[in-house]
């Protein structure tokens, strides 16, 4: 029937992102902490494209919240098929939680899926200022209420910690992912901004790994605290040759800039890339994948290409 094959096609060309988001809505609403799921951004818009991101707000009992939080990477990295440690995301607006970027490997492509882990009685708050769209609640779900002092003193903690030098390679990658979509999409100014903060993680690792007791922040005083060592002059080096390149990166310059951003984190961290070393390469498989494609054309299933 005409029926069953208009379905049959809709079934074929679904994009990917649906079983992700199936997938994880249904791991996370089996733990007894979660009361919420919604989606937010362009799925929760109807503006989505292959390329998007799935953007999931987490409702977490206040009770439940810091040890939700800390064994979540964990539960992506095991039942999701992340290939990185969660990045801590620092671009999401704060909505009373914390926010993560996973990348996750399905069906031969890497997609983005971002986090947004929330106490429950932010839930309402974050629904009106996102018009995200509810997935889920927990029948037996509480009242809104103030977060609990200690998920309030968690969110603080961890906002406040300065960022570890594993956390730092691995925004260097994410934030090379997410310029690539803007590339792809001829979005430049998005690109523009995200190349600024790529630059700017790249001096982060050098000052975390090298100088790490600095009383200075930022660029300033940066060569008299890592210039001392031939390390340290090497990595000003790479720092200065990665700070000349486009700001408006290109599809030509942004391998350039991920090699020269990596080759930094050899030199100031290398112990922290080589543990990382087996997730740089499958990331790179992707990261290396036809960027010519346009979000709005699907490739035949069954083959490999990089969805940003």
């Amino acid at each position: 029937m005409v029926s069953d094959a208009l379905a049959a096609l809709a079934e074929a060309n679904r994009p990917e992102q649906f079983t992700i988001m199936e997938t994880a809505t249904s791991l996370l609403a089996a733990s007894p902490a979660v009361t919420h799921l919604m989606i937010r951004g362009s799925f929760a818009a109807g503006t989505s494209d292959r390329l998007s991101d799935v953007d999931l707000v987490v409702g977490i009992r206040e009770a439940d919240y810091g040890d939700f939080v800390a064994a979540c990477d964990a539960l992506v990295a095991s039942e999701l098929g992340q290939i990185l440690p969660g990045w801590p995301d620092t671009i999401v607006p704060d909505f009373g939680g914390l926010g993560y970027v996973h990348l996750i490997q399905h069906a031969q492509m890497l997609y983005q899926l971002d986090l947004y882990l929330a106490p429950s009685c932010r839930i309402e708050e974050i629904t009106t200022r996102t018009r995200g769209r509810l997935l889920y609640a927990a029948p037996t779900t509480p009242a809104p209420a103030e977060p609990a002092s200690a998920a309030v003193a968690f969110i603080a903690e961890r906002r406040q910690a300065a960022p570890t030098a594993e956390q730092l390679v691995v925004e260097l990658l994410v934030l090379a992912w997410m310029i690539r979509k803007r590339i792809v999409r001829a979005q430049r100014f998005m690109a523009y901004q995200e190349a600024h903060q790529f630059t700017t993680a790249a001096r982060d690792l050098v000052r975390t790994a090298l100088s790490p007791k600095t009383t200075y922040l930022g660029w300033y005083h940066l060569e008299e605290a890592v210039g001392a060592t031939p390390i340290g002059r090497s990595c000003l080096r790479l720092l200065g040759d990665l700070a000349q390149k486009p700001p408006i990166p290109t599809a030509a310059s942004l391998p350039d800039m991920l090699d020269l951003a990596l080759d930094l984190a050899r030199q100031a961290a290398p112990e922290v890339v080589a543990d990382l070393q087996i997730s740089i390469d499958t990331y790179r498989h992707y990261l290396d994948g036809p960027a010519h494609l346009s979000p709005r054309r699907a490739a035949p299933r069954g083959t490999v290409r990089a969805c940003t």
